[in-house]
Protein backbone atom coordinates (compact mmCIF):
# COMPACT_ATOMS: atom_id res chain seq x y z
CA UNK A 1 0.00 0.00 0.00
CA UNK A 2 2.59 2.52 1.05
CA UNK A 3 4.40 1.36 -2.85
CA UNK A 4 1.15 2.66 -4.13
CA UNK A 5 0.76 5.72 -2.59
CA UNK A 6 4.39 6.57 -3.58
CA UNK A 7 3.50 5.89 -7.11
CA UNK A 8 0.20 8.21 -6.56
CA UNK A 9 2.78 11.12 -5.39
CA UNK A 10 5.32 11.15 -8.55
CA UNK A 11 2.87 10.98 -11.07
CA UNK A 12 3.22 13.55 -13.86
CA UNK A 13 4.55 17.16 -14.41
CA UNK A 14 3.00 17.48 -17.86
CA UNK A 15 6.07 17.81 -19.69
CA UNK A 16 6.29 18.63 -23.12
CA UNK A 17 9.72 18.79 -23.93
CA UNK A 18 10.96 15.75 -25.56
CA UNK A 19 14.78 17.09 -24.57
CA UNK A 20 13.57 16.88 -20.71
CA UNK A 21 15.32 14.54 -18.90
CA UNK A 22 12.06 13.42 -17.68
CA UNK A 23 10.26 13.38 -20.41
CA UNK A 24 7.43 10.07 -21.28
CA UNK A 25 8.87 8.31 -23.89
CA UNK A 26 7.09 5.16 -23.12
CA UNK A 27 5.46 4.29 -20.31
CA UNK A 28 4.60 0.42 -19.09
CA UNK A 29 5.38 -0.62 -22.47
CA UNK A 30 4.79 -4.58 -23.62
CA UNK A 31 8.07 -4.48 -25.53
CA UNK A 32 10.53 -2.67 -22.68
CA UNK A 33 12.65 -4.86 -20.63
CA UNK A 34 13.52 -3.97 -17.06
CA UNK A 35 16.93 -5.43 -15.75
CA UNK A 36 15.17 -6.70 -12.60
CA UNK A 37 11.24 -7.80 -12.98
CA UNK A 38 10.35 -6.48 -9.31
CA UNK A 39 11.01 -3.47 -11.21
CA UNK A 40 7.72 -3.83 -12.99
CA UNK A 41 5.11 -1.87 -13.21
CA UNK A 42 6.93 1.59 -13.93
CA UNK A 43 4.93 4.56 -11.95
CA UNK A 44 2.71 6.28 -13.76
CA UNK A 45 3.61 9.47 -15.73
CA UNK A 46 7.16 8.35 -15.53
CA UNK A 47 9.78 7.08 -18.40
CA UNK A 48 10.55 3.32 -18.31
CA UNK A 49 14.28 3.71 -19.51
CA UNK A 50 14.32 6.61 -16.66
CA UNK A 51 12.78 4.46 -14.16
CA UNK A 52 14.43 1.46 -14.93
CA UNK A 53 17.77 3.22 -14.34
CA UNK A 54 16.57 4.69 -10.77
CA UNK A 55 15.60 1.60 -9.67
CA UNK A 56 19.03 -0.37 -10.84
CA UNK A 57 20.85 2.45 -8.72
CA UNK A 58 18.67 2.18 -5.71
CA UNK A 59 19.34 -2.01 -5.86
CA UNK A 60 23.15 -1.18 -6.12
CA UNK A 61 22.65 0.81 -3.02
CA UNK A 62 21.30 -1.60 -1.41
CA UNK A 63 23.90 -4.16 -2.42
CA UNK A 64 27.23 -1.69 -1.52
CA UNK A 65 25.02 -1.18 1.59
CA UNK A 66 24.14 -4.70 3.03
CA UNK A 67 28.53 -6.00 2.61
CA UNK A 68 27.75 -6.70 -1.22
CA UNK A 69 25.71 -9.50 -0.55
CA UNK A 70 23.76 -10.64 -3.58
CA UNK A 71 20.96 -12.89 -1.46
CA UNK A 72 20.26 -9.35 0.90
CA UNK A 73 19.93 -7.36 -2.36
CA UNK A 74 17.54 -9.54 -3.88
CA UNK A 75 15.74 -10.15 -0.39
CA UNK A 76 14.92 -6.01 -0.51
CA UNK A 77 13.75 -6.32 -4.21
CA UNK A 78 11.32 -8.26 -3.31
CA UNK A 79 9.53 -6.95 0.29
CA UNK A 80 9.35 -3.86 -1.77
CA UNK A 81 11.96 -1.57 0.12
CA UNK A 82 14.29 -1.32 -2.92
CA UNK A 83 11.01 0.42 -5.27
CA UNK A 84 10.62 2.44 -1.91
CA UNK A 85 13.96 3.94 -1.84
CA UNK A 86 13.88 4.35 -6.00
CA UNK A 87 10.63 6.48 -5.64
CA UNK A 88 12.37 8.68 -2.87
CA UNK A 89 15.28 9.23 -5.11
CA UNK A 90 13.00 9.80 -8.16
CA UNK A 91 11.34 12.22 -6.42
CA UNK A 92 14.51 14.04 -4.92
CA UNK A 93 16.26 14.06 -7.97
CA UNK A 94 13.15 15.98 -9.82
CA UNK A 95 12.99 18.27 -7.11
CA UNK A 96 16.71 19.57 -7.75
CA UNK A 97 16.91 19.21 -11.39
CA UNK A 98 13.87 21.71 -11.65
CA UNK A 99 15.39 23.70 -8.85
CA UNK A 100 17.94 24.15 -11.04
CA UNK A 101 16.50 25.32 -13.89
CA UNK A 102 14.10 27.89 -11.80
CA UNK A 103 17.33 29.50 -10.32
CA UNK A 104 19.25 29.70 -13.82
CA UNK A 105 15.97 30.83 -15.39
CA UNK A 106 15.99 33.81 -12.98
CA UNK A 107 19.05 34.64 -13.62
CA UNK A 108 21.50 33.25 -11.05
CA UNK A 109 24.86 32.11 -11.24
CA UNK A 110 23.43 28.21 -11.78
CA UNK A 111 24.65 26.68 -15.30
CA UNK A 112 21.02 25.62 -17.43
CA UNK A 113 21.13 22.44 -18.19
CA UNK A 114 21.16 21.11 -21.66
CA UNK A 115 17.40 20.72 -21.65
CA UNK A 116 16.97 24.32 -21.28
CA UNK A 117 19.64 26.11 -23.03
CA UNK A 118 19.76 27.87 -25.79
CA UNK A 119 20.71 26.82 -28.81
CA UNK A 120 24.16 28.14 -30.02
CA UNK A 121 25.97 28.53 -33.37
CA UNK A 122 27.24 25.46 -35.23
CA UNK A 123 30.98 25.19 -34.59
CA UNK A 124 33.25 23.60 -36.98
CA UNK A 125 34.67 20.54 -34.75
CA UNK A 126 37.81 19.08 -36.03
CA UNK A 127 37.87 15.76 -37.43
CA UNK A 128 40.16 12.76 -34.49
CA UNK A 129 41.17 9.72 -35.91
CA UNK A 130 40.67 6.94 -32.97
CA UNK A 131 38.34 8.62 -30.45
CA UNK A 132 34.64 7.64 -30.03
CA UNK A 133 32.75 10.27 -28.59
CA UNK A 134 30.32 8.88 -26.39
CA UNK A 135 27.10 10.67 -25.43
CA UNK A 136 26.11 10.58 -21.94
CA UNK A 137 22.45 8.74 -21.26
CA UNK A 138 22.32 9.28 -17.70
CA UNK A 139 19.68 12.14 -16.78
CA UNK A 140 22.14 12.79 -13.68
CA UNK A 141 24.54 14.16 -15.88
CA UNK A 142 21.71 16.75 -17.00
CA UNK A 143 21.01 17.60 -13.45
CA UNK A 144 23.13 19.92 -11.88
CA UNK A 145 21.52 19.51 -8.38
CA UNK A 146 21.31 15.73 -8.36
CA UNK A 147 22.67 13.11 -6.32
CA UNK A 148 25.90 11.58 -7.80
CA UNK A 149 26.14 7.59 -8.00
CA UNK A 150 28.92 5.92 -6.88
CA UNK A 151 31.14 3.82 -9.55
CA UNK A 152 29.02 0.72 -8.65
CA UNK A 153 26.09 2.03 -9.16
CA UNK A 154 27.12 3.57 -12.50
CA UNK A 155 28.36 0.39 -13.73
CA UNK A 156 25.14 -1.14 -12.70
CA UNK A 157 22.89 1.42 -14.06
CA UNK A 158 25.02 1.68 -17.34
CA UNK A 159 24.42 -2.19 -18.31
CA UNK A 160 27.55 -3.98 -20.24
CA UNK A 161 28.95 -2.01 -23.20
CA UNK A 162 30.11 -3.43 -25.79
CA UNK A 163 33.38 -2.74 -26.81
CA UNK A 164 35.36 -2.23 -30.57
CA UNK A 165 37.20 -5.13 -32.18
CA UNK A 166 40.82 -4.97 -31.06
CA UNK A 167 43.48 -4.98 -34.34
CA UNK A 168 46.28 -5.33 -31.25
CA UNK A 169 46.98 -9.60 -30.28
CA UNK A 170 45.32 -10.56 -26.90
CA UNK A 171 47.91 -11.48 -24.67
CA UNK A 172 46.28 -14.37 -22.96
CA UNK A 173 44.88 -17.28 -25.26
CA UNK A 174 41.12 -18.70 -25.33
CA UNK A 175 38.31 -16.64 -23.57
CA UNK A 176 39.93 -13.26 -21.56
CA UNK A 177 39.34 -12.24 -17.99
CA UNK A 178 37.30 -9.04 -17.40
CA UNK A 179 39.68 -6.41 -19.11
CA UNK A 180 40.54 -3.41 -17.87
CA UNK A 181 39.60 -0.70 -20.20
CA UNK A 182 38.72 3.38 -19.78
CA UNK A 183 36.09 5.20 -20.70
CA UNK A 184 37.23 8.51 -22.85
CA UNK A 185 35.12 11.27 -23.34
CA UNK A 186 36.35 14.96 -24.72
CA UNK A 187 34.50 18.22 -23.81
CA UNK A 188 32.96 19.88 -26.14
CA UNK A 189 34.91 22.85 -27.88
CA UNK A 190 34.02 25.79 -26.27
CA UNK A 191 32.82 28.60 -28.84
CA UNK A 192 35.57 31.10 -29.47
CA UNK A 193 38.49 28.46 -28.23
CA UNK A 194 41.08 27.18 -31.21
CA UNK A 195 40.41 23.40 -31.78
CA UNK A 196 42.90 21.09 -30.52
CA UNK A 197 46.09 20.96 -32.55
CA UNK A 198 47.47 17.32 -31.97
CA UNK A 199 46.34 14.46 -29.76
CA UNK A 200 47.40 11.64 -28.67
CA UNK A 201 45.86 8.56 -30.05
CA UNK A 202 44.34 6.50 -27.17
CA UNK A 203 44.76 3.09 -26.23
CA UNK A 204 41.75 1.15 -28.18
CA UNK A 205 39.61 -1.27 -26.27
CA UNK A 206 39.60 -4.68 -26.24
CA UNK A 207 36.39 -7.06 -27.27
CA UNK A 208 35.61 -9.21 -24.56
CA UNK A 209 35.51 -12.75 -25.99
CA UNK A 210 37.09 -12.38 -29.85
CA UNK A 211 40.20 -13.42 -30.44
CA UNK A 212 42.13 -10.50 -32.33
CA UNK A 213 43.81 -10.87 -35.18
CA UNK A 214 47.81 -11.52 -34.48
CA UNK A 215 49.60 -9.15 -36.32
CA UNK A 216 53.45 -9.83 -34.28
CA UNK A 217 53.75 -12.28 -31.90
CA UNK A 218 52.47 -11.49 -28.55
CA UNK A 219 54.66 -11.22 -25.66
CA UNK A 220 54.27 -14.43 -23.16
CA UNK A 221 52.80 -13.57 -19.78
CA UNK A 222 54.18 -14.88 -16.68
CA UNK A 223 52.45 -17.35 -14.91
CA UNK A 224 50.05 -17.42 -12.58
CA UNK A 225 50.65 -19.46 -9.20
CA UNK A 226 47.24 -21.41 -10.18
CA UNK A 227 48.92 -22.42 -13.66
CA UNK A 228 52.20 -23.46 -12.11
CA UNK A 229 50.48 -25.38 -9.50
CA UNK A 230 48.34 -27.42 -12.26
CA UNK A 231 51.44 -28.19 -14.07
CA UNK A 232 53.46 -29.03 -10.66
CA UNK A 233 50.22 -31.82 -10.45
CA UNK A 234 50.28 -32.74 -13.35
CA UNK A 235 46.41 -31.98 -14.45
CA UNK A 236 45.31 -28.60 -16.63
CA UNK A 237 43.45 -26.52 -15.52
CA UNK A 238 41.17 -24.17 -17.46
CA UNK A 239 39.03 -22.63 -14.80
CA UNK A 240 41.54 -20.99 -12.30
CA UNK A 241 42.07 -17.93 -13.71
CA UNK A 242 42.72 -14.88 -11.36
CA UNK A 243 40.69 -11.65 -11.87
CA UNK A 244 42.39 -8.29 -12.36
CA UNK A 245 43.44 -6.82 -9.11
CA UNK A 246 45.00 -4.02 -7.74
CA UNK A 247 43.85 -1.21 -10.02
CA UNK A 248 40.71 0.69 -9.59
CA UNK A 249 40.11 1.13 -13.07
CA UNK A 250 39.58 -2.43 -13.52
CA UNK A 251 36.22 -2.34 -13.04
CA UNK A 252 35.32 -2.52 -17.00
CA UNK A 253 31.40 -1.78 -16.70
CA UNK A 254 30.54 -5.71 -17.75
CA UNK A 255 28.16 -7.84 -15.88
CA UNK A 256 29.50 -11.51 -14.84
CA UNK A 257 28.06 -14.44 -12.49
CA UNK A 258 24.95 -14.82 -10.81
CA UNK A 259 24.82 -12.11 -9.32
CA UNK A 260 25.21 -9.76 -12.31
CA UNK A 261 27.95 -8.03 -10.78
CA UNK A 262 31.24 -5.76 -12.25
CA UNK A 263 34.61 -7.11 -11.68
CA UNK A 264 35.20 -6.05 -7.91
CA UNK A 265 38.16 -7.60 -7.72
CA UNK A 266 37.22 -10.68 -5.92
CA UNK A 267 38.14 -14.45 -7.72
CA UNK A 268 36.38 -15.53 -10.10
CA UNK A 269 36.42 -18.82 -12.48
CA UNK A 270 35.80 -19.35 -15.91
CA UNK A 271 33.06 -21.81 -17.06
CA UNK A 272 33.84 -24.43 -19.41
CA UNK A 273 30.64 -25.45 -20.52
CA UNK A 274 29.62 -23.25 -23.13
CA UNK A 275 28.79 -19.91 -21.95
CA UNK A 276 31.83 -18.46 -21.37
CA UNK A 277 31.05 -16.79 -18.67
CA UNK A 278 32.83 -15.45 -15.35
CA UNK A 279 32.03 -16.39 -11.99
CA UNK A 280 32.69 -15.05 -8.20
CA UNK A 281 33.98 -17.97 -6.08
CA UNK A 282 32.16 -16.87 -3.41
CA UNK A 283 28.43 -16.55 -5.36
CA UNK A 284 29.19 -19.98 -6.15
CA UNK A 285 29.96 -21.77 -3.13
CA UNK A 286 33.73 -22.45 -4.54
CA UNK A 287 36.98 -21.42 -1.71
CA UNK A 288 39.41 -19.55 -3.32
CA UNK A 289 42.47 -21.67 -2.08
CA UNK A 290 40.38 -24.71 -3.75
CA UNK A 291 40.25 -22.60 -6.89
CA UNK A 292 43.82 -22.19 -7.29
CA UNK A 293 44.86 -25.38 -5.92
CA UNK A 294 41.96 -28.36 -6.80
CA UNK A 295 40.13 -27.07 -9.43
CA UNK A 296 40.29 -28.87 -12.77
CA UNK A 297 37.32 -27.50 -14.82
CA UNK A 298 34.53 -25.79 -13.53
CA UNK A 299 30.73 -26.02 -15.19
CA UNK A 300 28.34 -23.33 -14.07
CA UNK A 301 24.90 -24.52 -12.69
CA UNK A 302 23.35 -23.19 -16.03
CA UNK A 303 25.73 -25.57 -18.23
CA UNK A 304 25.69 -28.36 -15.96
CA UNK A 305 24.25 -31.65 -17.76
CA UNK A 306 24.54 -35.26 -16.31
CA UNK A 307 27.38 -35.90 -18.55
CA UNK A 308 29.16 -32.14 -18.25
CA UNK A 309 30.02 -31.49 -14.38
CA UNK A 310 32.58 -29.61 -12.37
CA UNK A 311 35.95 -31.81 -11.93
CA UNK A 312 38.68 -31.58 -9.38
CA UNK A 313 42.10 -32.60 -9.03
CA UNK A 314 42.90 -35.40 -6.84
CA UNK A 315 43.58 -33.84 -3.50
CA UNK A 316 46.73 -34.95 -1.35
CA UNK A 317 46.18 -37.88 1.09
CA UNK A 318 47.92 -35.90 3.82
CA UNK A 319 44.25 -34.30 4.55
CA UNK A 320 43.79 -36.93 6.59
CA UNK A 321 46.42 -36.05 8.91
CA UNK A 322 46.55 -33.41 11.92
CA UNK A 323 47.58 -30.44 9.69
CA UNK A 324 45.91 -31.39 6.80
CA UNK A 325 47.22 -30.25 2.94
CA UNK A 326 45.08 -29.03 0.34
CA UNK A 327 46.99 -29.78 -2.33
CA UNK A 328 46.47 -31.64 -5.79
CA UNK A 329 48.24 -35.03 -5.79
CA UNK A 330 51.47 -35.64 -8.20
CA UNK A 331 49.11 -37.99 -10.95
CA UNK A 332 51.50 -37.65 -13.20
CA UNK A 333 53.95 -39.25 -11.15
CA UNK A 334 51.33 -41.73 -10.29
CA UNK A 335 51.32 -40.94 -6.79
CA UNK A 336 48.36 -40.06 -4.32
CA UNK A 337 50.75 -37.29 -2.79
CA UNK A 338 51.37 -33.48 -3.40
CA UNK A 339 55.04 -34.08 -2.52
CA UNK A 340 58.14 -36.23 -0.88
CA UNK A 341 58.19 -34.80 2.34
CA UNK A 342 53.97 -35.07 2.72
CA UNK A 343 54.65 -38.66 1.42
CA UNK A 344 56.66 -39.56 4.46
CA UNK A 345 54.84 -37.45 6.76
CA UNK A 346 51.88 -39.78 6.56
CA UNK A 347 53.50 -42.80 7.16
CA UNK A 348 55.39 -40.90 10.71
CA UNK A 349 51.88 -40.07 11.31
CA UNK A 350 50.67 -43.40 11.12
CA UNK A 351 53.04 -44.92 12.49
CA UNK A 352 52.44 -42.33 15.88
CA UNK A 353 49.01 -44.03 16.05
CA UNK A 354 50.23 -47.57 15.98
CA UNK A 355 50.25 -49.22 20.01
CA UNK A 356 54.24 -48.84 20.92
CA UNK A 357 54.64 -51.91 23.25
CA UNK A 358 55.45 -55.73 22.23
CA UNK A 359 51.80 -57.39 23.62
CA UNK A 360 50.44 -59.05 20.96
CA UNK A 361 47.39 -58.07 19.31
CA UNK A 362 45.24 -61.54 20.14
CA UNK A 363 42.49 -60.10 18.01
CA UNK A 364 42.90 -56.64 19.17
CA UNK A 365 44.76 -53.39 17.34
CA UNK A 366 48.17 -53.96 15.77
CA UNK A 367 51.56 -53.10 17.24
CA UNK A 368 54.32 -51.34 15.36
CA UNK A 369 55.94 -54.68 14.62
CA UNK A 370 53.46 -57.10 13.76
CA UNK A 371 52.55 -53.58 11.00
CA UNK A 372 56.30 -53.56 9.24
CA UNK A 373 55.80 -57.22 9.57
CA UNK A 374 52.76 -57.56 7.77
CA UNK A 375 54.44 -54.64 5.46
CA UNK A 376 57.42 -56.12 4.44
CA UNK A 377 55.38 -59.37 3.36
CA UNK A 378 53.47 -57.80 0.41
CA UNK A 379 54.79 -56.18 -2.35
CA UNK A 380 51.69 -54.79 -4.50
CA UNK A 381 49.34 -52.53 -3.60
CA UNK A 382 46.80 -54.81 -4.68
CA UNK A 383 48.36 -57.37 -1.83
CA UNK A 384 47.93 -54.18 0.64
CA UNK A 385 44.18 -54.18 -0.05
CA UNK A 386 43.25 -57.55 0.25
CA UNK A 387 44.81 -57.52 4.09
CA UNK A 388 41.87 -58.57 6.19
CA UNK A 389 39.40 -59.65 3.60
CA UNK A 390 38.04 -63.21 3.46
CA UNK A 391 40.06 -65.65 0.73
CA UNK A 392 38.60 -66.20 -1.86
CA UNK A 393 38.42 -69.35 -4.67
CA UNK A 394 39.99 -68.88 -7.96
CA UNK A 395 37.37 -69.05 -11.19
CA UNK A 396 39.34 -71.11 -13.59
CA UNK A 397 39.67 -69.65 -17.01
CA UNK A 398 36.66 -70.02 -19.71
CA UNK A 399 34.51 -71.31 -16.71
CA UNK A 400 30.84 -70.35 -17.02
CA UNK A 401 29.38 -69.26 -13.77
CA UNK A 402 26.69 -71.56 -12.51
CA UNK A 403 25.45 -69.84 -9.43
CA UNK A 404 27.99 -68.62 -6.24
CA UNK A 405 31.20 -70.46 -6.25
CA UNK A 406 30.16 -71.23 -2.97
CA UNK A 407 27.54 -73.99 -3.56
CA UNK A 408 29.60 -76.56 -4.98
CA UNK A 409 31.24 -76.84 -1.74
CA UNK A 410 28.12 -76.61 0.82
CA UNK A 411 27.82 -79.32 3.55
CA UNK A 412 24.66 -81.56 3.85
CA UNK A 413 23.45 -79.61 6.96
CA UNK A 414 23.99 -76.16 5.21
CA UNK A 415 21.67 -77.64 1.73
CA UNK A 416 19.00 -78.32 4.65
CA UNK A 417 19.40 -74.77 6.19
CA UNK A 418 19.16 -73.25 2.63
CA UNK A 419 15.77 -75.41 1.27
CA UNK A 420 14.46 -73.91 4.38
CA UNK A 421 15.16 -70.63 3.57
CA UNK A 422 14.24 -70.94 0.07
CA UNK A 423 10.47 -72.60 1.25
CA UNK A 424 10.15 -69.34 4.00
CA UNK A 425 11.20 -66.91 1.03
CA UNK A 426 8.70 -68.09 -1.30
CA UNK A 427 6.05 -67.83 1.49
CA UNK A 428 6.57 -64.44 1.96
CA UNK A 429 6.89 -63.48 -1.69
CA UNK A 430 3.25 -64.94 -2.21
CA UNK A 431 2.28 -62.59 0.95
CA UNK A 432 3.79 -59.41 -0.67
CA UNK A 433 1.94 -60.28 -3.87
CA UNK A 434 -1.38 -60.80 -1.85
CA UNK A 435 -0.93 -57.33 -0.41
CA UNK A 436 -0.13 -55.68 -3.88
CA UNK A 437 -3.52 -57.28 -4.98
CA UNK A 438 -5.32 -56.14 -2.19
CA UNK A 439 -4.32 -52.91 -2.63
CA UNK A 440 -5.89 -53.44 -6.34
CA UNK A 441 -8.95 -53.99 -4.98
CA UNK A 442 -8.74 -50.80 -2.72
CA UNK A 443 -8.35 -48.80 -5.88
CA UNK A 444 -11.30 -50.75 -7.42
CA UNK A 445 -13.45 -50.03 -4.72
CA UNK A 446 -13.23 -46.93 -4.51
CA UNK A 447 -13.34 -46.15 -8.41
CA UNK A 448 -16.61 -48.11 -7.62
CA UNK A 449 -17.84 -45.88 -4.62
CA UNK A 450 -17.58 -42.61 -7.02
CA UNK A 451 -19.79 -43.85 -9.63
CA UNK A 452 -22.24 -45.28 -7.10
CA UNK A 453 -22.60 -41.64 -5.58
CA UNK A 454 -23.71 -40.58 -8.81
CA UNK A 455 -26.72 -42.73 -8.79
CA UNK A 456 -30.34 -41.11 -9.41
CA UNK A 457 -31.88 -43.20 -6.60
CA UNK A 458 -29.68 -41.84 -3.93
CA UNK A 459 -31.23 -39.00 -1.93
CA UNK A 460 -28.10 -38.00 0.00
CA UNK A 461 -25.14 -36.12 -1.05
CA UNK A 462 -22.23 -38.51 -0.57
CA UNK A 463 -21.75 -41.90 0.66
CA UNK A 464 -20.05 -43.93 2.86
CA UNK A 465 -18.86 -46.35 -0.31
CA UNK A 466 -17.50 -49.11 1.94
CA UNK A 467 -17.35 -52.76 0.33
CA UNK A 468 -17.14 -55.66 2.54
CA UNK A 469 -15.14 -57.20 0.24
CA UNK A 470 -11.92 -55.53 2.26
CA UNK A 471 -12.50 -57.05 5.54
CA UNK A 472 -11.50 -60.83 4.11
CA UNK A 473 -8.41 -61.98 5.40
CA UNK A 474 -5.69 -63.59 3.30
CA UNK A 475 -7.25 -67.23 2.76
CA UNK A 476 -10.83 -65.66 1.95
CA UNK A 477 -8.96 -63.33 -0.03
CA UNK A 478 -7.27 -66.26 -1.88
CA UNK A 479 -10.61 -67.65 -2.34
CA UNK A 480 -12.24 -64.68 -3.93
CA UNK A 481 -9.32 -63.66 -6.20
CA UNK A 482 -9.83 -67.44 -7.96
CA UNK A 483 -13.33 -67.01 -8.27
CA UNK A 484 -15.09 -66.28 -11.69
CA UNK A 485 -15.78 -62.91 -10.24
CA UNK A 486 -12.62 -62.08 -9.18
CA UNK A 487 -11.07 -63.20 -11.83
CA UNK A 488 -12.95 -60.88 -13.98
CA UNK A 489 -12.79 -57.74 -11.94
CA UNK A 490 -8.83 -58.05 -12.34
CA UNK A 491 -8.50 -58.70 -15.58
CA UNK A 492 -10.77 -56.09 -16.62
CA UNK A 493 -9.87 -53.58 -13.21
CA UNK A 494 -13.68 -52.53 -13.07
CA UNK A 495 -15.12 -54.27 -9.87
CA UNK A 496 -18.97 -55.68 -9.99
CA UNK A 497 -21.69 -56.33 -7.19
CA UNK A 498 -21.28 -59.38 -5.33
CA UNK A 499 -22.64 -63.00 -6.96
CA UNK A 500 -24.02 -66.15 -5.67
CA UNK A 501 -20.82 -67.63 -5.42
CA UNK A 502 -18.52 -65.35 -3.87
CA UNK A 503 -21.58 -64.26 -0.82
CA UNK A 504 -20.48 -67.04 1.15
CA UNK A 505 -17.00 -65.71 1.33
CA UNK A 506 -16.19 -63.48 4.25
CA UNK A 507 -19.86 -63.84 5.50
CA UNK A 508 -20.80 -63.20 9.53
CA UNK A 509 -21.68 -66.43 10.78
CA UNK A 510 -24.59 -65.99 12.85
CA UNK A 511 -25.16 -67.21 16.69
CA UNK A 512 -27.51 -69.65 17.81
CA UNK A 513 -31.04 -67.87 18.13
CA UNK A 514 -29.86 -65.00 16.46
CA UNK A 515 -32.23 -63.23 13.71
CA UNK A 516 -31.64 -62.69 10.28
CA UNK A 517 -31.06 -59.64 8.87
CA UNK A 518 -33.15 -58.28 6.27
CA UNK A 519 -31.69 -57.97 3.10
CA UNK A 520 -33.02 -55.20 0.78
CA UNK A 521 -33.38 -55.03 -2.63
CA UNK A 522 -30.90 -52.16 -4.61
CA UNK A 523 -29.57 -51.72 -7.86
CA UNK A 524 -26.33 -53.55 -9.17
CA UNK A 525 -24.46 -50.50 -9.33
CA UNK A 526 -25.04 -50.05 -5.60
CA UNK A 527 -24.74 -53.69 -4.45
CA UNK A 528 -22.54 -54.06 -1.69
CA UNK A 529 -21.92 -50.59 -0.62
CA UNK A 530 -22.16 -49.06 2.17
CA UNK A 531 -25.23 -45.93 1.18
CA UNK A 532 -24.76 -44.45 4.87
CA UNK A 533 -23.46 -40.61 4.90
CA UNK A 534 -19.72 -39.93 5.71
CA UNK A 535 -20.21 -38.82 9.31
CA UNK A 536 -23.29 -41.69 10.12
CA UNK A 537 -21.45 -44.55 9.35
CA UNK A 538 -18.73 -46.65 11.57
CA UNK A 539 -16.35 -47.09 8.48
CA UNK A 540 -14.37 -43.85 9.12
CA UNK A 541 -11.33 -43.22 7.30
CA UNK A 542 -11.46 -46.78 5.66
CA UNK A 543 -9.55 -45.88 2.43
CA UNK A 544 -6.67 -44.26 4.45
CA UNK A 545 -6.73 -47.01 6.91
CA UNK A 546 -6.79 -49.98 4.89
CA UNK A 547 -4.16 -47.97 2.25
CA UNK A 548 -1.91 -47.90 5.16
CA UNK A 549 -1.90 -51.01 6.17
CA UNK A 550 -1.44 -52.46 2.97
CA UNK A 551 1.78 -50.51 2.75
CA UNK A 552 3.32 -50.87 6.16
CA UNK A 553 2.63 -54.76 5.59
CA UNK A 554 4.43 -54.76 2.35
CA UNK A 555 7.18 -53.15 3.97
CA UNK A 556 7.80 -55.50 7.16
CA UNK A 557 7.51 -58.78 5.15
CA UNK A 558 10.19 -57.20 2.30
CA UNK A 559 12.61 -56.34 5.22
CA UNK A 560 11.85 -60.14 6.33
CA UNK A 561 12.50 -61.54 2.84
CA UNK A 562 15.75 -59.45 2.71
CA UNK A 563 16.95 -61.21 5.92
CA UNK A 564 16.69 -64.62 5.14
CA UNK A 565 17.86 -63.62 1.65
CA UNK A 566 21.52 -62.42 3.24
CA UNK A 567 21.92 -65.62 5.94
CA UNK A 568 21.52 -67.50 2.54
CA UNK A 569 24.07 -65.79 1.07
CA UNK A 570 26.40 -66.46 4.38
CA UNK A 571 25.81 -69.82 4.61
CA UNK A 572 27.29 -69.69 0.53
CA UNK A 573 29.89 -67.34 1.35
CA UNK A 574 31.16 -69.37 4.19
CA UNK A 575 31.24 -72.46 2.38
CA UNK A 576 33.38 -70.88 -0.30
CA UNK A 577 35.69 -68.94 2.46
CA UNK A 578 36.19 -73.21 4.25
CA UNK A 579 37.48 -74.27 0.91
CA UNK A 580 40.16 -71.62 0.40
CA UNK A 581 41.53 -71.84 3.51
CA UNK A 582 41.55 -75.69 3.99
CA UNK A 583 45.38 -75.97 2.86
CA UNK A 584 45.67 -73.51 5.76
CA UNK A 585 44.40 -75.19 8.69
CA UNK A 586 45.66 -78.94 7.17
CA UNK A 587 49.34 -77.59 8.22
CA UNK A 588 48.34 -75.18 10.79
CA UNK A 589 46.90 -76.35 14.50
CA UNK A 590 44.81 -74.62 16.96
CA UNK A 591 44.68 -74.60 20.46
CA UNK A 592 41.66 -73.65 22.26
CA UNK A 593 42.94 -71.37 25.10
CA UNK A 594 39.70 -70.98 27.25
Amino acid sequence: MAASNADAQVGSLGITDPEDPFFVHSCNSPSFKYKYPQAKPTPEGEDDTVWNRIYTAADSRMYNKHHKSANESRKYRESGETRTLALRMLVENKEKHYKAVAAALAGGHVHLPKAVQKAKSPAVRPETVGIKKERSEEFYDLAPGAVPMSISEKIKSEGRKRKAPSDTPSSQQGTPAPTTTQKLSSPAPKSGSPAPTKMEKPPIPKKKGTAAPVKKPAPKRPKSEAEKAAEKSGTPSSSVRQSPVGSPESNDGGEYCLCRGPDDHRMMVFCDGGCEDWYHCSCVNVDEDDAKELLDRYICPKCTTNDLKTTWKRICRYINCDNGCRKGARVNQNSKYCSEEHLNMFFEWCYTKLRGDDVPSMGGALNRQEVADLLTSISTAEELHDLGKKPRLAIEEGAKAEGPIGLRYILPEDKLLIEEIQQKKRVLEAQIEGYKNQKKLLKMINERAKIASQHPSLDVKAICGYDDRLAMNEAEFNAWRESEEGQKAFETEVLGPRTEDTKGIGAHILYPGQAVPGITKVADALDNICLKPPKKCKHQNWREIHNQDFIAMQLILTEQLNRLTENEKEIIDDAETREATKDYYADNITIQLF
